[in-house]
């Protein structure tokens, strides 16, 4: 099984804005720390997508996929690059009838993107587990549509009071890939997520054509985020433990069951906002833990 990791592990925030490491930087320390693929973010694909190329050569590295709005340029890049999948990272929805709205959007950038050989999905927070007519809003969203995928942040998941494992099972063949986070508490799915019609404004992509903006821009941007992230921390538990610790609320091998019965192509991505220690020996001990015991 090859073990992949975000560029989002390396910068956070910052690197959705172009800020910090290279690209070629963050692949070269990937592959140092033993991960064979990588999942990218938009303001990667603003390199030259040769480059890209050389630089995944020169490292050993594949593409999976960008955590991205699917979009038909952001599809194209990914196909030229060879990879699966454009994953949305996130969206408003408040209720059923609005998941159901996100469900056929989802379901109509699919149709958009598969004569490129390329999948579209969507990857939760712990938001999409707030219940609404009986189930969480996820479900609403897998259950009405048909032709879009969904990438399991397992941390999330557990985070928001359900078993990754038992999701996947409930819902076969839907899954392409799986966020590797882990987590030691269940907190659940946090008050009712915020409607996509009352916030329109917003509904814009702030991080298309980021790397237009100047440098100066980009790094107001970046403290503005920070300090409401920071805010939002101070609200929630910390949770993410190491990869396999006693306290982890996650079964990892059971989800590795749950995919092989399943969705047996899925890919693995490791996602980190956490960190415990030296950043990189942290990440490299996930990969360690996952190479060893996950087979």
């Amino acid at each position: 099984m090859k073990i992949g990791i975000g560029t989002y592990s390396f910068g956070g925030m910052a690197s959705y804005l172009g800020l910090g490491p290279t690209l070629l930087e963050k692949f070269k320390t990937i592959a140092s720390l033993g991960f064979k693929t990588v999942e990218l973010l938009p303001a990667d694909l603003d390199n030259d997508i040769e480059d890209i190329k050389k630089w995944l050569a020169e490292t050993g590295l594949e593409v999976t996929s960008v955590h991205a709005e699917p979009t038909e340029e952001i599809v194209k890049k990914m196909a030229a690059l060879g990879g699966k999948a454009v994953i949305w990272a996130s969206t408003d929805f408040c209720n059923k009838a609005e998941a159901i709205e996100v469900a056929h959007i989802l379901d109509d950038m699919a149709e958009m993107a598969a004569p490129y050989g390329i999948k579209v999905a969507y990857h939760n927070h712990n938001k999409e587990f707030y219940v609404d007519e009986g189930k969480a809003l996820l479900e609403h969203v897998i259950e009405n549509s048909s032709k879009c995928y969904f990438q399991l942040d397992c941390g999330w998941a557990m985070y928001g009071g359900h078993s990754p494992a038992n999701f996947i099972r409930r819902y076969p063949g839907r899954f392409v890939s799986i966020h590797i986070k882990e987590n030691s508490k269940v907190m659940g799915p946090g008050p009712q997520p915020r409607s996509r019609h009352a916030v329109q404004e917003d509904h814009g992509n702030p991080f298309q054509n980021i790397m237009e903006l100047p440098v100066e821009q980009r790094q107001k941007m970046l403290d503005d985020m920070e300090k409401h992230m920071a805010e939002m921390d101070a609200q929630r538990a910390h949770t993410q433990c190491p990869i396999g610790a006693p306290e982890s609320n996650i079964d990892w091998v059971d989800i590795k069951k749950a995919l092989d019965e399943t969705s047996p192509d899925a890919f693995w991505i490791v996602e980190r906002e956490e960190f415990y220690g030296d950043h990189d020996q942290c990440i490299a001990d996930d990969c360690k833990w996952l190479s060893e015991n996950i087979k």
